[in-house]
């Protein structure tokens, strides 16, 4: 990203959904506050007379909107904009992620929950881009050379997300500059974790679908959009049977479906963005060193499940092409 959401890459906030600290420890995040509760016997225990503020930190989270220049409307409106991002890319990371454990797990219909979460997560986020559509371009250039060398490229947590879907594109040694230390480890330890893809697949093949080559996996995959489920082996558990006993593929049909609402609304939301940097900065190059807008428009048809979009019935698509 760059430009008017350039700043949603580059909150560089510790990533909520690993407990990584600014110095890339790992462990417990912060409670809601101190003072707010005791441990009795291992049992946490709310401390009387806790309040909203407190128990949500109020204060502090409003003294991190505090724009380059006091009492800048414009700019505070920038910053708020892409903190409310970053904090939702933080809570999509912890739903993406319980998803693909759970589909490793072999629990799709479990996994369908909460991808349908992430769904409302990624609806959110595009809509939480609009309040800039209201700044007006001469506001953003007014405080725009305040922003120095920071884009939004550099946000790790857009990165990281990149990495857990699988994003064909996605390499750790092709990050931007800009990134800290503890950032670039995390998004590494990411990288060699297994995919939202990669559960995707362990599913189908817990259905008894090859998975192996990408000819296997179009066969596959036009099986599953068809309905046609492989016979179990004698024995085997699986988690949905149809009435003779064969797999019942509407649970792992249901899960692709889903992850493919995903990569749209992603989509939604890269051209959102684009839009708004178009709007803000013409053919202006951007903040962190890129071209700007062509930049982020050759970035608008990637998809992080290509081959799920690849897919279609044969019979329908000979159907469609008669009708065409």
């Amino acid at each position: 990203m760059a430009e008017t959401a350039q700043m949603t890459e580059a909150s560089g906030v510790a990533n909520a959904t690993d407990g990584s600290g600014p110095d890339g420890a790992v462990g417990p995040g912060p409670g809601p506050g101190p003072g707010v509760g005791v441990e009795v016997e291992g049992r946490h225990v709310t401390e009387p007379g806790l309040t909203y503020s407190r128990y949500l930190r109020v204060p502090e989270l409003l003294a991190l909107q505090t724009p380059s220049v006091a009492e800048d409307a414009e700019e505070a409106l920038f910053i708020v904009t892409h903190q409310v991002q970053e904090l939702w890319f933080a809570r999509l990371l912890t739903e993406l992620a319980q998803a693909r454990d759970l589909m490793l797990a072999g629990r799709p219909r479990w996994a369908r929950s909460r991808l349908g979460r992430c769904l409302v997560v990624d609806r959110t986020l595009v809509a939480s881009l609009r309040p800039l559509g209201t700044l007006p371009p001469h506001a953003f250039h007014s405080f725009r050379g305040r922003l120095g060398t920071a884009s939004g490229a550099q946000s790790a947590q857009y990165r990281e997300i990149e990495a857990l879907c699988g994003a064909p594109w996605f390499r750790v040694d092709r990050l931007p500059p800009g990134l800290t230390a503890a950032e670039r480890n995390r998004l590494r330890r990411r990288q060699a974790e297994p995919s939202l893809w990669d559960a995707f697949l362990h599913l189908l093949r817990g259905a008894g679908l090859a998975v192996d080559t990408r000819a296997e996996r179009a066969a596959s995959l036009a099986r599953l959009a068809r309905g046609q489920a492989p016979a179990p082996e004698p024995g085997e558990p699986t988690e949905a049977t149809g009435p003779s006993g064969a797999v019942d593929l509407a649970e792992v049909a249901e899960v692709a479906e889903l992850l493919v609402q995903h990569d749209a609304l992603w989509a939604e939301w890269r051209n959102a963005h684009v839009l708004l940097v178009e709007r803000q900065i013409g053919r202006l190059p951007g903040s962190g060193g890129t071209s700007g807008v062509p930049h982020l428009r050759a970035m608008l048809d990637r998809r992080f499940f290509p081959e799920l979009w690849e897919v279609g019935d044969p019979v329908t698509r000979a159907d469609a092409t008669a009708v065409g």
